[in-house]
């Protein structure tokens, strides 16, 4: 589920709508356990752990040492909004949007800020966009992370060529907001040095065959593909058919990359490369719903280290 709020002005307390599904309070307390004192007779016992749980549906967020102090998504949003108000980027008609998953253990926002905005090389526009990730069940560490969000399509145009991550902190308390508010100006740069980037792989072609293999890897089928390819000489599209019973986000991939983006792009890096940001963005073929917002951020960042192994642009 997803809470999309528009803002206008620069006050915190005034600007930003609620919570969405983060609007929920948290407790820890201590894991207790029985130990058998002599036969029928237990003696309740406290761990040295605890766990973090939803005061309002009692699911469990996390278990962890004594020293770790969990912090309520609601509260990583506010720290979110703050930093991003004081940074000094322009944040006239700033979106933000909410999402959780696992039961709420993990939540992602993402800001689009339409007033940093620019042209793609093939005509659309992307602005500026940063994701705040934070999980209680230690899955990552609060981050701040750079992107680009494509107007036509809505892909998340990863960065990668350099950093993505503008902050990072293990948790949000006692953090120096004005010192990470300096750090996300960063994000400016990144964004230019990334369209330099965009711009080569616009004019670098990409044989399907190697789109092929960077599809595989994107979904973790690589070896096997390769061996189809160099061993029984099976051609690009006779893979998609190949795996269409067993491998659906392979599929998606090439299909969404044959159909929209060679022919209007061309067998370019630029096409093979916003096949993988439609997948990573938009591909839903997720069993359980509570899971998808973190099953897409992850494809995002798995997708990373391989586009720049593939993408000689990179």
């Amino acid at each position: 589920m997803n809470n999309i709020v528009n803002m206008f002005n620069s006050n915190a307390s005034d600007t930003f709508g609620g919570f969405g599904d983060a609007d929920f309070d948290i407790k820890t307390t201590p894991v207790l356990f029985d130990v058998e004192q002599e036969e029928g007779i237990f003696q309740l016992r406290e761990a040295d752990k605890y766990v973090t749980y939803r005061t309002d549906t009692g699911s469990c967020l996390g278990i962890h040492s004594a020293r770790h102090k969990a912090v309520a998504p609601k509260d990583v949003i506010k720290t979110a909004r703050e930093i991003i108000l004081r940074s000094g980027l322009n944040t006239e008609g700033i979106t933000e949007q909410i999402a959780v998953s696992h039961e709420g253990a993990r939540s992602f926002v993402k800001y689009k800020l339409p007033a940093h905005t620019y042209e793609t090389p093939d005509g659309d526009t992307a602005s500026l966009g940063l994701l705040a990730t934070t999980s209680i069940d230690s899955s990552f560490p609060f981050v701040i992370s750079a992107a680009a969000i494509q107007q036509a399509c809505t892909n998340l145009q990863v960065f990668i060529s350099g950093e993505v991550a503008v902050f990072k902190g293990n948790h949000t308390l006692n953090l120096d907001l004005d010192r990470a508010s300096r750090t996300i100006v960063k994000s400016l740069d990144f964004f230019t040095e990334e369209r330099e980037v965009w711009k080569r792989m616009y004019t670098t072609s990409m044989e399907p065959i190697n789109a092929c293999l960077m599809f595989a890897e994107i979904v973790g089928i690589g070896d096997q593909v390769h061996d189809l390819i160099f061993d029984e000489r099976i051609s690009p599209n006779e893979i998609g058919r190949e795996l269409k019973r067993t491998n659906s986000g392979y599929n998606y991939l090439w299909n969404v990359y044959c159909n929209t983006y060679v022919p209007r792009l061309g067998n370019t890096e630029w096409a093979a490369y916003n096949a993988v940001t439609d997948y990573t963005t938009h591909a839903d073929n997720v069993r359980n719903k509570d899971t998808l917002a973190s099953v897409q951020f992850k494809r995002q960042q798995d997708s990373i280290s391989i586009l720049r192994n593939f993408l000689r642009a990179a």
